[in-house]
């Protein structure tokens, strides 16, 4: 499922991004067959919550980010280098968890302790 709406996407943005003034009516939409969607606003609104799109009356106008999207390599690149950063990202901070020095709590409690010691001695 996640497939074909990533298909359609990647499609509507390259036929936006090839269309005069990089806009299109919600009814030149197409699916992979190249058939006529239809107007599908979940589809309209998740481009545009991904700011690929900014929706204006009755069509979708392409954002920088989109076209940049499109320039790159589409959106199955896009996604793919999304993904890659998120990995990296990810062993990064596993990576800075593992080699973060736990505290030393051996010496402040050494030192603490000596401290309390020092007090009783002092006391007698």
């Amino acid at each position: 499922m996640f497939h074909q709406i990533n298909e359609i996407i990647d499609i509507n943005l390259k036929l936006i991004f090839q269309s005069k003034n990089q806009s299109l009516k919600f009814s030149e939409f197409k699916d992979k067959n190249g058939e006529k969607l239809g107007k599908i606003m979940e589809l309209f609104q998740l481009m545009e919550n991904e700011n690929l799109i900014k929706i204006e009356t009755n069509k979708c106008i392409l954002t920088e980010f989109g076209k940049d999207i499109v320039e790159n390599g589409g959106w199955f690149e896009h996604l793919k280098k999304k993904k890659e950063k998120e990995k990296i990202k990810t062993g990064e901070t596993k990576k800075h968890k593992l080699t973060k020095k736990p505290k030393k709590k051996s010496f402040s409690f050494l030192t603490n302790h000596f401290k309390n010691i020092l007090k009783i001695k002092n006391k007698t």
